[in-house]
């Protein structure tokens, strides 16, 4: 029975999406999805500390430069899209670009999840390069709208608490290693549930959305189903550049393909409030996080298995 239906945690967010469109709300309060969200941005960013105190090297240093590219150039590549195929605003077009570019963290912690359950194995730098591909989009998004009142600052980039997070904990998991293991691993057990209960709030929020998508309904839910695959297939490309295993593979073809709904519209919304941020939160949370999570690892997961026995 179990093998025609989707992945366990994708049918949590399925099921919270489709109880909110019959209009029974199941969002989290304000606090538990903010303490849920907090676990998950710190857990990745101690991964990522400990990624770059085992494996500190030249090489490294080449391969988060790599990412870093990478996610400048989906940026470019999803502004390339939206300036041929629509007749979105100069500001509008950079924010929905740059939700595109910066990176999904709940669905890296849920294609993660997948791949422990699969028992396929992946390297710790993902973590490292989670954090790293939230910064890129961000920076070039607000590069390109900077202006006289509107000046780029490095207070500006790091305004959400998302990022501070995840730099926290790196900073902490580089620090001390080893001896920061026991913090993530002692919650184990318990990070699944709290990742079910985190879909089942964005499931519900994706389902509140539908509505906000505005008079570009066609180009917007085009978008978000076509711009994912051209996001994995550059990372699965990158990931083959890199050398990295079947698992790290299939998790940067998920960010790749995954777009903000957090770090991005934060910035955004305080930086340039006349900017259609609901719109971007529509493509990227109830079109693109809803395929990716429901379809969309498992179809990255297997073609990563094909370009690693290349």
């Amino acid at each position: 029975m179990t093998q025609f239906l989707p992945d366990i945690l994708a049918f949590f967010f399925l099921m919270a999406f489709i109880a909110q469109r019959l209009s029974v709300d199941l969002r989290l309060p304000d606090a538990a999805y903010q303490l849920i969200t907090y676990i998950l941005l710190i857990t990745i960013g101690l991964k990522g500390g400990q990624a770059i105190s085992a494996n500190a090297s030249f090489a490294l240093v080449g391969q988060s430069t790599l990412i870093i590219v990478m996610g400048l150039f989906i940026t470019l590549v999803a502004l390339m899209f939206i300036k041929v195929g629509s007749k979105l605003d100069k500001t509008d077009s950079i924010t929905l670009a740059a939700h595109y570019g910066s990176v999904s963290v709940g669905t890296f912690a849920v294609a993660v999840s997948f791949l422990d359950i699969q028992g396929i194995y992946h390297e710790l730098t993902l973590n490292l390069f989670v954090a790293l591909l939230e910064l890129p989009a961000i920076i070039l998004g607000l590069y390109l709208l900077s202006d006289k009142k509107n000046k780029l600052s490095v207070k500006t980039i790091l305004a959400h608490k998302s990022l501070a997070l995840i730099l926290i904990g790196m900073v902490i998991g580089a620090l001390y290693g080893d001896s920061a293991k026991p913090m993530t691993h002692d919650l184990k057990p318990m990070f699944s549930v709290m990742l079910a209960l985190y879909l089942v709030h964005m499931g519900a929020l994706a389902g509140s959305k539908v509505s906000d998508i505005g008079p570009n309904k066609v180009f917007i839910i085009s978008f978000a189903l076509v711009m994912p695959l051209v996001g994995a297939s550059i990372g699965l490309f990158t990931a083959w550049l890199i050398g990295l295993s079947h698992g790290g593979t299939a998790l940067l073809a998920v960010l790749g393909a995954s777009a903000s709904y957090i770090a991005v519209p934060a910035v955004f919304e305080q930086t340039h409030p006349k900017a259609n941020v609901a719109q971007a939160l529509f493509a990227s949370l109830a079109i693109s996080f809803s395929f990716n999570v429901i379809w969309g690892i498992e179809w990255y997961t297997a073609a990563a298995k094909y370009i690693t026995q290349l």
